[in-house]
């Protein structure tokens, strides 16, 4: 019993050398059996012996999986600890995050929630202060940066919250509806939140896309260069691109299939289930990719497609290393920013560029939303920047209902 309740270690062979694993026993869905989980700890030629090993789980804080029996009065820690073990990384169809959802997840709960709300009672939390700790989120300086959080990073931490919520709902913990004290058990669905930011991705327009892809245009650079046009011809995410193989791309279907991603230094399974379907490849940027899989060291089926040499080949180039070096300046040369700019700039803004260029051409949202591969339109338009020719049509039909007045100013 005290093996289960401490967890316990094992080594196993993995190709980096002989690791210890901290294993605990968990609650498996949806049957409820028990099953046995692991955490990695480290090398055994960093941990030469239990006690250091041991020593390690401590320093890593891993007893925060172990299943724990939860009260009638829980503390918010315990529910969301029951949630991290049994929600926030799940398989199966229903609920399932992609890596990147559940990583920034994670990172708002351990980093803004529990230390807030972890030794709070549940269902004693309420709305109001909710909202002053949102309100002083925003005003107050936070993290290493010493900046106060915007309210789109304030809307994912009030989300995980709310999961957590729902989650013991869902598990009976708390109660479905109203606490004792006749409040609602999910204070998150009261607390109001600003969706307001003064964010607005920059937006490259074609002509200056012209002068990145220029900028770019030398032997050297042919891999940055097919880097640039494929994010601005087909609005892949910047780890979607990055995660191609060769065997993804459809020559004779004209199209890349969306397979994987790839984000800090890991595989990933893509952003939503949306996302992993295949983009339409013109046969024009068919021919460019096609370049320069023959300029490529690694042109085989299973190679990566935009490789990186540094590594052999074995895994992608670095995305936000590639653009800070190559795109950025470019799109300094190009006019898009400016060189002392603070602004957020990278691939994910031609992902934008080409959301904003279609609705400047009027295609129908729907199609742009396919292109893109959003869930909802409402993304989508959020994807739209800009003045276009519907607004100028929708402000001239204004002008010619008070074209009377306009005429007497002008004849006056």
């Amino acid at each position: 019993m005290a093996r289960k309740k401490r967890g316990w270690l094992r080594k196993r062979l993995y190709s980096d050398g002989l690791t210890w694993l901290w294993c605990y026993m968990v609650k498996r869905q949806p049957d409820e059996k028990g099953g046995e989980n692991h955490k990695r700890v480290g090398l055994v030629v960093d941990f030469p012996d239990e006690e250091s090993a041991w020593a390690e789980v401590g320093r890593l804080g891993l007893s925060k999986y172990l299943e724990n029996s939860i009260g009638s009065e829980p503390k918010f820690k315990e529910l969301a600890e029951h949630w991290r073990v049994k929600e926030l990384r799940k398989s199966g169809v229903i609920g399932k995050k992609c890596t990147e959802s559940a990583d920034r997840d994670e990172h708002n709960l351990d980093r803004y929630v529990l230390p807030r709300w972890g030794m709070e009672k549940a269902l004693d939390i309420n709305p109001v202060e909710i909202e002053d700790w949102f309100e002083s989120l925003a005003s107050t300086p936070q993290g290493r940066k010493q900046e106060p959080l915007n309210w789109r990073t304030i809307e994912k931490v009030k989300s995980v919250m709310s999961q957590v919520y729902t989650h013991a709902q869902r598990h009976h913990l708390i109660p479905a509806s109203l606490n004792p004290k006749g409040r609602p058990t999910n204070p998150c669905l009261l607390a109001r939140c600003s969706s307001s930011s003064d964010y607005e991705a920059r937006v490259v327009e074609p002509e200056q896309m012209i002068a990145i892809l220029r900028e770019l245009n030398a032997p050297e650079n042919l891999m940055e260069w097919t880097l640039a046009l494929v994010h601005s011809a087909t609005a892949l995410r910047p780890e979607e691109a990055f995660g191609l193989q060769w065997e993804d791309v459809d020559w004779a279907k004209n199209r890349i299939h969306v397979r994987r991603g790839w984000s800090k230094g890991k595989e990933t399974d893509g952003k939503t289930p949306n996302s992993i379907a295949p983009v339409a490849m013109h046969p024009t940027l068919g021919q460019f990719l096609l370049e320069w899989r023959k300029q490529s060291l690694y042109p085989k089926h299973s190679d990566w497609v935009f490789p990186s040499y540094r590594c052999k080949g074995k895994v992608p180039r670095s995305a936000s290393t590639c653009g800070k070096d190559y795109l950025r300046p470019a799109a300094v040369t190009a006019g898009v920013i400016k060189a002392d700019e603070s602004v957020r700039f990278g691939w994910h803004n031609l992902r934008h560029s080409l959301a904003t260029f279609f609705g400047s051409q009027e295609i129908p949202v729907q199609v742009i939303q396919k292109m893109l591969r959003h869930k909802k339109s409402e993304m989508t338009l959020h994807y739209m920047h800009g003045v276009n020719k519907q607004h100028m049509d929708a402000q001239k039909m204004f002008l010619d209902a008070i074209g009377g007045a306009l005429d007497d100013r002008l004849s006056g």
